[in-house]
């Protein structure tokens, strides 16, 4: 991506006044460290406009840490980047997924990576890819990286999307297994008294205590705004940018080049879009009582899995929603139930003293002679 077009996309936000809030600079590609630390240095700079307006802006980037070096280290540190790092877990995990051309083992080189930032203390997030055989090892997992000492972990789950045209997530029964092995990893995080942060359990969390009505940013249009190399633009998910389908052939809204976001509505394109997402969502809000804490869906896993955006139940449905959400009530009960026995505990104990001192015989001096 070059500085130009780096700038036309800065001032095609701000022409639109699209932003109402901090900004979340996300760099994501094949492998974004293929490109020097000089090139987001001439880069990142070019937000600076935008912070002049007042909004905080965040710069954000995924690697799967094989490239990390020194150098990298110090322009995370010089931006605050934030640092994700891609990667499965223990070596005998990763390396099933994560090899090279060849086929050769990437796990040593991930690892030498997540050194690095230790050594320069740069905090990371991690994101773990479970497949089916992933979850025969929560344990190894969770261990893996409460010992790299990851701030914050995310699982994704082997999705069918663009040109993945299969998942292991489909076979029959599959939910009860990751249930099993997302209870697992919750029990390890309490036992730890939390010290691994794990998006799936917070997000949850937060989608059900918070009694607003829910906003999905990928069902709603200029939330997240994903824009190419080129210039090329999209938005709803970040995946759909790139991928064609027989009802969609392109997802490609407009170039940051020849004119502004917000204009985009007014194509042919964006109202087929957006026409079908909506209707994809109404459907979802009439036929799913997961409704509330999902918003309506990730558009592109139901065009990839239902060949239409105007459907509704996905596998990314059946696995992050609606089991997440029922394990994760569950589990909120559970904690409300223990601070109601602790909070009746807490009220009986009193009680018990002023039956103590009544029968003493010296009820003045009760509370000392019967300390507790």
């Amino acid at each position: 991506m070059s500085v130009e077009t780096v700038q036309a996309s800065v001032a095609r936000l701000r022409e639109d006044k699209l932003l109402k809030g901090p900004l979340l600079v996300n760099w994501h590609a094949g492998e974004p460290l293929v490109l020097p630390p000089d090139f987001y240095r001439a880069r990142v700079k070019e937000f600076a406009p935008i912070e002049q307006d007042g909004i905080k802006v965040e710069q954000s980037l995924q690697t799967n840490g094989v490239l990390i070096n020194d150098a990298f280290c110090e322009l995370f540190q010089e931006f605050e980047i934030a640092v994700g790092v891609s990667v499965d877990g223990p070596a005998f995990i990763h390396d099933r997924s994560r090899v090279t051309r060849s086929g050769a083992s990437t796990h040593a080189k991930t690892e030498a990576g997540i050194a690095k930032l230790r050594d320069h203390n740069v905090s990371f997030n991690a994101i773990c890819v479970l497949t089916d055989f992933s979850l025969n090892y929560p344990d190894e997992i969770y261990e893996y990286f409460r010992d790299v000492k990851a701030r914050a972990l995310a699982f994704n789950v082997e999705e069918v999307e663009g040109i993945h045209k299969s998942s292991s997530f489909s076979a029959c029964g599959f939910a009860d297994r990751f249930r099993t092995f997302l209870e697992r990893i919750w029990e390890r995080v309490e036992g730890d008294g939390g010290l691994i942060q794990v998006r799936e359990f917070d997000d949850m969390e937060a989608r059900i205590l918070d009694h607003r009505g829910r906003r999905n940013g990928q069902t709603t249009s200029f939330v997240n705004i994903t824009v190419a190399a080129n210039g090329d633009w999209s938005t709803y998910c970040p995946e759909l940018l790139g991928n064609s389908f027989p009802d969609y052939p392109s997802f490609t809204l407009g170039n940051v080049h020849t004119g502004g976001f917000l204009a985009a509505r007014q194509t042919a394109l964006y109202q087929k879009l957006n026409g079908d997402i909506v209707a994809g969502v109404d459907a979802c809000h009439h036929t799913c009582e997961y409704f509330d804490i999902c918003g309506g869906g990730n558009p592109s896993n139901k065009v990839s899995e239902n060949g239409t955006l105007r459907s509704t139940e996905t596998l990314n449905c059946i696995n992050r929603i609606k089991m997440l959400g029922d394990m994760m009530m569950d589990r909120i009960e559970d904690r409300i139930k223990a601070k109601t026995e602790l909070q009746n505990l807490a009220t009986e104990r009193p009680m018990r003293r002023v039956d103590e001192t009544c029968s003493s015989s010296n009820a003045r001096d009760g509370f000392r002679a019967h300390p507790r």
